[in-house]
């Protein structure tokens, strides 16, 4: 592996990692950022989940949405990974006599190979690890807003807000890491075109996470709920 390839995918490492704790404090736009914006929103909807007289059947049923959604891209992610692993296994020509794909990789050792095979399928398995632990969470929550108190006993709503908020976010921000690591996992099959591509696309994925994190026309309209949540201050 040439000096390219190795700082290729250095800096695709170092990405990778790095990202999601400068999300999660808000990096680059701290006080405007989705992820941060979030975290208060989900507070305010807990807050509501104790307030209100429905039983909580809505908020259980949007919970149970996430748990399916968070199902379906694990189950994805885990089909996709399985035949990733073939690839692994093939003889030293690839099976690839044309396409642009054997175009970049036919001076390439087998080793090689799989280690752009491996790329994607570790991206792939964060992203499952992160789908199967955001299920777990959810079932959490859900048992923990069951067992919240009704509006007739005696209870301290602040502390039973930050409490679900508690068990809520880290449930929602797991699953969000996981649809974020398909943005490596496209980043990573560049790779097979060169070091070049890979750099180009892992900065352009990171470009394009930020992007929508912070000034896309979700986030704008997510900090302007944020901020309205904000001047009505909490209910009591």
């Amino acid at each position: 592996m040439d000096i390219l390839n190795i700082a290729a995918i250095s800096y695709f490492v170092v990405v990778w990692i790095a990202i999601e704790p400068l999300m999660a404090i808000g990096w680059p736009r701290p006080h405007d950022s989705l992820l941060i914006d979030m975290v208060r929103i989900r507070a305010a909807w807990m807050r509501e989940v104790l307030t209100r007289d429905n039983n909580f059947i809505g908020d259980a049923a949007i919970l149970g949405h996430t748990i399916n959604s968070a199902s379906f891209f694990g189950s994805a992610n885990l089909i996709v990974i399985v035949g990733m692993s073939s690839a692994l296994f093939m003889e030293p020509n690839y099976g690839l006599d044309s396409g642009l794909i054997a175009r970049f990789t036919a001076q390439d050792p087998l080793w090689f190979f799989q280690c752009k095979v491996l790329l994607i399928i570790a991206t792939l398995l964060r992203g499952l690890s992160d789908f199967i632990w955001a299920v777990r969470q959810i079932n959490y929550c859900l048992a923990a807003i069951g067992a919240s108190p009704s509006r007739e006993e005696d209870r301290d709503i602040t502390a039973w807000t930050n409490a679900l908020t508690l068990v809520l976010n880290p449930a929602l921000r797991s699953f969000s890491v996981g649809v974020r690591s398909y943005y490596f996992t496209v980043a990573a099959a560049f790779w097979f075109l060169g070091p070049i591509p890979l750099i180009v696309a892992t900065t352009c994925s990171v470009g394009l996470l930020i992007w929508r994190q912070t000034w896309s026309d979700t986030a704008k309209g997510v900090t302007t709920i944020r901020k309205l949540l904000d001047s009505c201050g909490p209910k009591a």
